[in-house]
Parts: structure tokens; sequence; C-alpha cells
């Protein structure tokens, strides 16, 4: 069961490394972004002419970090939850909430990644490109926004394997290190 154990930690892991990546990815992605839309405004003062594009381009940006930003949100636990209830229910009770709400946040992960696929299918199948003068073919974010989602869908997966695998174990600080609320401590792991 150890060699099992391991092998989820380290897809686990390598699941926050991917999501790390990404987030930095997207980081520069969206520095780009308010580049661009300084040089569009500092243009349209200075020159009268703005930059075309920069406003679809942003549009697309946004949409692709959302959609990859929500698993390193959730590998890192900071996505927002109310807690009311939740401190007020005895250790092992706080537990199964989590798990039940990791697992839903999963069927709710696979959901929306499953019902993304059509866009992008109908996409490629009518060869869309937006209704704007670079006509950018529709595609291309869109194959960005799915990956983002399918990767959130396998995040959560991973992450409710390795819990799944913790409740059999009686592993609570895995649990709670996983699935509980962020209590506030500064990570230790190395960036």
């Amino acid at each position: 069961m150890t060699t099992t154990i391991q092998a989820l930690d380290s897809v686990v892991a390598a699941t926050r490394w991917v999501s790390r990546l990404a987030a930095r990815l997207m980081g520069l992605a969206l520095l780009a972004v308010v580049l661009f839309i300084g040089a569009e405004i500092f243009m349209r003062q200075l020159v009268g002419h703005a930059l075309s594009g920069v406003h679809e381009y942003s549009g697309y940006v946004l949409a692709v970090l959302s959609a990859w930003g929500i698993s390193h949100t959730l590998l890192e636990r900071a996505h927002i939850r109310i807690d009311v209830v939740h401190g007020q229910l005895s250790p092992r009770s706080r537990q199964m909430l989590d798990i039940i709400a990791l697992l839903a946040l999963n069927l709710v992960a696979w959901t929306i990644a499953i019902n993304a696929y059509p866009v992008l299918a109908k996409s490629l199948a009518n060869n869309s490109t937006a209704n704007t003068p670079l006509a950018t073919p529709l595609w291309i974010p869109q194959a960005f926004w799915l990956a983002g989602y399918v990767w959130f869908a396998i995040t959560t997966s991973v992450l409710g394997v390795r819990v799944l695998a913790a409740l059999f174990m009686r592993d609570d600080a895995t649990i709670e290190a996983l699935a509980g609320p962020d209590k506030g401590e500064i990570a230790q792991e190395a960036n």
C-alpha cells in the first residue's frame, strides 16, 4: 500500500507542478495584456490611432487564465469558502464534509469540461472566426480554454483519489492538507 500512496503523492506533486507552471505562464500572458492595453492607451492619446485586437485578445487571455487558474487555486487551497458551520463540527464530520465538497467539485469540473467541448467542436466544424477585423479563428483560444477546464477536472480527480486513499488509510493530516480549508499557514514548500 505504501508504494501506491507514494505513487499518488507523486501524481499530486506533478499536478501541482503543472498547475504552478500554467499559473506562471498565465501571469506572463496577463502582464503582456496589461502592456498592450497601456500601449494602446498611449497610442490613442498621442498618435490618435489605437492598436487593433487589444480588447479581443485580452478577452481571450482572461477566459484562458480563469480556466487554467482554478486548478492552481484549488491546489493552493485559495478558493473562497464559507466555513460558518465547518468550524462547529467534529473533526471527523469536517473531514467528511471536505471530502464530499471535493468530490462534488470533481463532478462539477467534469461537467464543465464535457460541456465545453461542443463549443470547440462547433467552431472547428464551422471554421468560425471572431466577428472582428482580425477574424481570429475561434478554435485557437477555445482550445486553450477547454484544455484549462480539462486540466481542472483532472486535478480534482487526482486530489479526489488521493483524499479517498487517505481516508482509507485514516491519514487525517493528508485529508486536511489536500481538502481542508487553508488556515492561513505559510506554505513551506519550495517554489
